[in-house]
């Protein structure tokens, strides 16, 4: 992975180190964790949660969740778990294929699933590997829904 640089997210109470080059989080993964309607002693599980950090700011607007998240290429599965830990919360990060989802979430359940998963399908991917897949449909939108 290239080098790292730290963003805030809400208003700086979450600092999530993300890729310089490659794909970013922003206010779109804030705005999913908004949308979730998710209370105090529930579950959720984010598909797809890339560095973490729309798992991250739901877990910040709703204290008291049991978050996990699934993420295809292992080095930003192992940024999701940084972030987690660098702002103190516990988040279950497995690193996987959601169309061969890991047996150790496939044994699960969980009240709320949610995901931005990559909807381009054609035009010029990305030069960075990284930013190309998270953008760039390869698992068809029914296999994200299927998964979830």
């Amino acid at each position: 992975m290239t080098e790292l640089r730290e963003d805030g997210f809400l208003g700086g109470r979450l600092r999530i180190r993300q890729p310089m080059r490659g794909y970013r989080a922003g206010a779109d993964a804030v705005m999913l964790a908004a949308a979730c309607p998710a209370r105090a002693g529930e579950s959720v599980l984010e598909l797809g949660c890339g560095a973490g950090a729309a798992i991250l700011c739901l877990g910040a607007r709703v204290p008291g969740l049991r978050l996990a998240g699934l993420e295809l290429q292992p080095a930003y599965a192992e940024l999701a778990a940084q972030n987690a830990t660098a702002n103190g919360f516990a988040l279950e990060v497995h690193q996987g294929d959601l169309a061969q989802m890991p047996t150790a979430l496939r044994s699960q359940s969980f009240d709320h699933v949610i995901a931005n998963p990559p909807y381009f399908t054609d035009g010029t991917l990305a030069p960075d590997a990284g930013r190309s897949r998270a953008r760039h449909e390869e698992t068809p939108l029914g296999l994200w829904i299927a998964a979830g």
